[in-house]
């Protein structure tokens, strides 16, 4: 197989429309173009961070024209795997424009018998492999979105959906024609129809150790709606999707030829974005690989902050979840990396070196026992420190953060789930109360910066504890009042107390405190909750940090309402 003779492994991606494969096309670098002995054309090259080769062709439209090119691929490149990438309409009300679908299963939907008593279904029917299976059911479990650029709206978020689709050769124009009702009569938990999945897994199948995978984004109703769809522009949204998909499976696929303590680490984690990659600023200049001082990075995308790039002035900060991949022997550590460059050699008067504060950082971790220190370089003008994330071993990627655990706008969070918040935050302000002891507070404390370490919740870094406080630091919605510009009071460890306050109010009342919104009382707020918790986070959000209570007292209050809420019924939680 592919990679047997030192050179990278293949996967052959095939599309059926132009505009399919310029959705894919964009993801390649080092493209050549390559004839093969019957004349068809293949773009080769590769996604950064990958340890595959990536050979990409276009069929036309129809089962038979894609089997024909699907075989010959396969054979001429010595390929692994097949991924067929591209659009499909939808046949089920409860999948969308832009939406996903993997097929769990392919439906040859012409197979049968007619007769006088009407069609008797002989369904072909393909499935993928099992270990394609479970990466499909892994990325969209653990990072549903994290194909998708962070710059897509919340409201065009697509959902994935791994359910049968159904392939023939007939652009179906109306849900009640006559092949839209038999596909529904014999194959009715197909949930899209394309015309040239059956064409391409029935080629692959005829080669055994050949894995394959049908993924289509959903960009018409397979109904008289379709051209005013496709003029809207949701091919091009739907290809996009589904490219980004195939990519985020296919960067966890390992190759077939390669001994499990070798697995190259890249697939794990290359930055797949969607389609609007490059229309803002991204983390580490839109390159998903980082070297610092030969140690080697691969990005994560994550939601907030957790792939970021700022600017300050004349200093420009950068921070990432990554993975460390130097030693390919490894199943993989994480990192929460971050590095700052400035433009000046040195600091100004009044100035604070943001360079020396990296790598004061580092010292406050190892002092106070925060998050290990996995690397701390510096070269001219740039700063690098990497920390230890902590790593889930069972689903073979880093933990999640807070943010997953808060809930949805105007929606409280379960009593089960509030007690984990609960029960992590008081661990948390544990950290932060020893940081307290010495006058030193965080006071970036957001979602994404709690780590969920299960059973236990960790921080991510020390914020900004390293440098002194300043008027109109951390901006957001979890900025204390004494952070806002013209406050006239000083940040502080009581600027940690409230911010976790305005956590745990996110949790209660499904949304962030702000002046224009009543305070949460025991009077409104979720039945399930004792009293004591809501008159701590009552307290944490007074706009005074002098009459907040200390971290201190915070975390003992909390630990005291953990104990309220475990006492519930586990029906009523």
């Amino acid at each position: 197989m592919g990679g047997a003779n030192g050179r990278r492994p293949t996967v052959v991606v095939l599309t059926a429309l132009q505009v399919e494969y310029e959705a894919v096309r964009r993801h390649l670098e080092d493209v050549h173009e390559v004839a093969l002995p019957q004349g068809t054309l293949v773009d080769v090259g590769r996604v950064p961070g990958l340890d595959w080769e990536v050979a990409l062709a276009e069929t036309g439209p129809t089962n038979t024209r894609a089997a024909l090119v699907t075989q010959p691929t396969i054979e001429y490149f010595d390929a692994e795997a097949v991924f067929f990438v591209g659009v499909a309409g939808a046949l089920k009300d409860d999948v969308h424009l832009g939406d996903v679908v993997v097929a769990r299963k392919v439906y040859g939907y012409h197979g049968g018998r007619e007769s006088v008593d009407g069609f008797q279904a002989r369904p072909d029917a393909w499935e993928p492999a099992y270990d394609i299976d479970q990466l499909v059911r892994s990325a969209r479990r653990n990072e549903p979105w994290a194909f998708l650029s962070p710059n897509t709206p919340s409201a065009a978020t697509p959902r994935v959906h791994f359910e049968p689709i159904a392939s023939g050769d007939v652009l179906i124009g109306s849900r009640d024609s006559e092949t839209a009702r038999r596909i529904r009569s014999h194959y009715n938990d197909a949930v899209a129809v394309d015309m040239e999945s059956q064409g391409v897994t029935h080629a692959a199948r005829m080669h055994r150790a050949v894995r394959a995978l049908s993924v289509r984004g959903i960009s018409d109703f397979a109904g008289p709606g379709k051209a005013a769809s496709d003029a809207a522009g949701s091919q091009e949204t739907a290809s996009r999707h589904a490219a980004a998909f195939a990519l985020r499976v296919l960067r966890d696929l390992r190759p077939a030829g390669r001994p499990a303590q070798r697995r190259p680490q890249g697939p794990a984690v290359v930055v797949v974005a969607g389609p609007d990659r490059d229309s803002g600023p991204t983390a580490w200049d839109s390159r998903p690989t980082v070297e610092v001082e030969g140690q080697q990075y691969l990005l994560y995308e994550g939601p907030g902050d957790l792939l970021d790039e700022s600017r300050d002035g004349d200093v420009v900060r950068r921070q990432a979840v990554a993975r460390v991949v130097s030693d390919r022997d490894s199943r993989g550590s994480y990192a929460w990396l971050r590095q700052v460059e400035w433009a000046r050699p040195r600091p100004g008067p009044g100035r604070v070196d943001p360079l020396a504060a990296l790598e004061k950082e580092a010292g406050l971790c190892r002092a106070f026992r925060g998050p290990a220190v996995v690397q701390l370089a510096r070269r001219g003008n740039t700063a690098t420190l990497a920390l230890a994330w902590p790593a889930d071993p069972k689903l073979g990627r880093p933990v999640r953060t807070l943010d997953e655990l808060l809930p949805a706008a105007s929606s409280p969070t379960d009593p089960l789930r509030l007690w984990s918040i609960v029960r992590g935050i008081a661990e948390v302000a544990h950290v932060l109360e020893r940081l307290a002891g010495e006058n030193l507070s965080h006071r970036a404390l957001r979602p994404t910066a709690i780590v969920m370490n299960r059973p236990h919740m960790v921080l991510r870094d020390f914020g900004l504890a390293a440098v002194g406080p300043r008027p109109g630091e951390n901006p957001g919605p979890y900025q204390a009042p004494e952070q806002r510009y013209g406050s006239g009071l000083r940040p502080g460890p009581a600027t940690d107390v409230y911010q976790l306050g305005a956590l745990l109010h996110q949790a209660l009342a499904g949304r962030i405190p702000d002046p224009g919104y009543p305070g949460l009382t025991p009077a409104n707020a979720p039945a399930s909750v004792p009293d004591s918790l809501v008159h701590v986070v009552g307290s944490a959000l007074r706009q005074d940090p002098g009459a907040r209570p200390g971290v201190r007292a915070f975390r003992l209050s909390l630990l005291a309402a953990a104990r309220e809420l475990s006492s519930f019924p586990p029906t009523q939680r």
